[in-house]
């Protein structure tokens, strides 16, 4: 592993946590692509290129949480999880996640989810929709008027294949978070 390499792998795990096997672990989308299924004569020029997208999404990740301080959450589902005072799977009755579960009115515009900390609190959630539908703008509006503490951006993220990245993010925490 070349010492650029072996910083991002540092500096990234710090944020994201490693695996079982001692590697990052990255965010949905942003792992080095698997080997399997690049056969052929073109298979390795195809996997190379594929593996140094994942790694410029790597550090663009990296480098985007560094900017804000954030850490990957394994809790955060839905903006549910974002209102609250500490990082909890939303489980009980009363609390519905909005995120997970059949027909909710969030799964679509946040598919290819990623939940964020701040100093231990939820502080944004980040998703890539290959679209974003009217029913999905209708209900990002609802929650910016339901809580004025939560902002919403757009823009072109980390995950890439032709996604939008979603931005949601508590303003009381960070005043701006822009995508990356």
């Amino acid at each position: 592993m070349t010492a650029a390499a072996q910083d991002l792998h540092t500096r990234a795990a710090a944020l994201f946590g490693k695996t079982d096997r001692g590697g990052v672990a990255w965010p949905y989308g942003v792992a080095d692509p698997d080997r399997f299924g690049y056969d052929g004569p073109d298979g390795m020029a195809r996997y190379q290129e594929r593996l140094e997208d994942r790694r410029a999404a790597q550090l663009v990740v990296t480098e985007w949480a560094e900017r804000h301080g954030l850490k990957k959450s394994t809790t955060g589902c839905c903006p549910l999880w974002l209102l609250r005072r500490a990082s909890r799977r939303c489980t009980s009755q009363v609390i519905r996640c909005t995120h997970y579960g059949s027909r909710t009115p969030d799964s679509g515009w946040l598919d290819h989810l990623t939940a964020w900390t701040k100093d231990g609190k939820p502080a944004v959630l980040t998703s890539a929709p290959y679209s974003v539908s009217e029913d999905d703008e209708a209900r990002l509006a609802w929650w910016t008027q339901e809580d004025p503490r939560l902002r919403v951006a757009r823009g072109t993220g980390w995950y890439g294949f032709g996604t939008t990245q979603v931005v949601m993010w508590r303003s009381d925490l960070i005043a701006t978070v822009a995508p990356a």
